[in-house]
């Protein structure tokens, strides 16, 4: 069950990079609504839900808020940096550290899979040939500099991807429940620090509440949808990589919007990333789907 969430992930992720690239929102503007803007689209439904968290659920949201705050503008200044293109073709990394940091939390894993080494192998072939796959979607090499200074905040990235796990696994059961409000504190955290650092860099209030901006930023949705899907695939799956996996199979669904956008006569919103690797990611996420069931 875990991959059938895991795959709309990929698909609510793949709308929200097309819209992404096509709004031409203002960075600074962008950082504040990807918190406020997922935040609100939630809200409503929080009248309508009953809770009983353990104490510990909210402090790790409170605390993954906060670091998904600081890893949001260290990604930022990367972007100016080395290139979006450079930065996001590297961040797939982030997968097998995290496979890594679920066997450390969880040592009793290393028993499943010596217990059935054959799987295993296919598990790990299967994952890092989707990181691989992933990483060949770039035209631009990645320097010793670039992967060197973004090498600690791919470990935090991937600490805040295991940390969704162990979060679901404080919600009691009530999964959507937990979903929607981890969804808000986290997104009031977020847009809270966002517009606080956009502040110090003199944007203007009414440049933030001006309905002309806020519209563009609406795609945001499509991010707060797969906020809330993806604990669902994280809860059910045996380790969070799984997850993280199969949610780069975004670019599949890309190809296919850019195809589609061709047929319609529109410009794309992203480059062709090469056939091999796309039959690689696909065939790679096959048998990681099969193993793991």
């Amino acid at each position: 069950m875990w991959f059938i969430f895991a795959l709309a992930v990929s698909w609510f992720n793949a709308f929200y990079y097309v819209g992404n690239q096509n709004s031409r929102l203002k960075p600074t503007l962008y950082i504040i609504y990807r918190g406020f803007i997922t935040a609100a689209f939630v809200l409503p439904a929080l009248f309508f839900i009953t809770y009983d968290f353990q104490w510990q659920f909210f402090a790790l949201v409170i605390i993954q808020g906060l670091a998904i705050s600081f890893v949001d503008l260290k990604y930022f200044h990367a972007f100016q940096k080395f290139g979006a293109e450079t930065v996001c073709s590297i961040k797939p990394l982030t997968v097998l550290f995290t496979f890594g940091l679920w066997l450390v939390i969880k040592p009793y894993m290393w028993a499943y899979y010596l217990a059935t080494p054959g799987r295993s192998i296919l598990i790990i072939g299967s994952i890092v040939a989707i990181v691989y796959a992933t990483f060949k979607y770039r035209t631009h090499p990645v320097g010793l500099r670039c992967f060197t200074q973004m090498l600690p905040l791919l470990i935090l990235s991937s600490v805040i991807d295991t940390s969704n796990k162990i979060i679901m696994e404080y919600a009691n059961g009530h999964l959507l429940s937990a979903a929607l409000w981890r969804v808000f504190v986290t997104g009031l955290i977020i847009g809270s620090v966002n517009l606080y650092v956009a502040e110090k860099h003199n944007v203007k209030t009414r440049e933030i509440i001006k309905w002309k901006n806020i519209r563009k930023g609406l795609y945001i949705i499509l991010l707060a949808i797969s906020m809330i899907t993806v604990n669902f695939s994280l809860y059910y799956a045996a380790n969070p990589a799984y997850t993280s996996a199969i949610i780069y199979t975004s670019v599949i669904w890309i190809m296919i919007i850019n195809y589609i956008q061709k047929l319609l006569g529109r410009k794309k919103s992203y480059k062709q990333i090469a056939k091999k690797w796309i039959f690689t990611l696909l065939i790679a996420t096959i048998i990681l789907i099969i193993s793991t069931n």
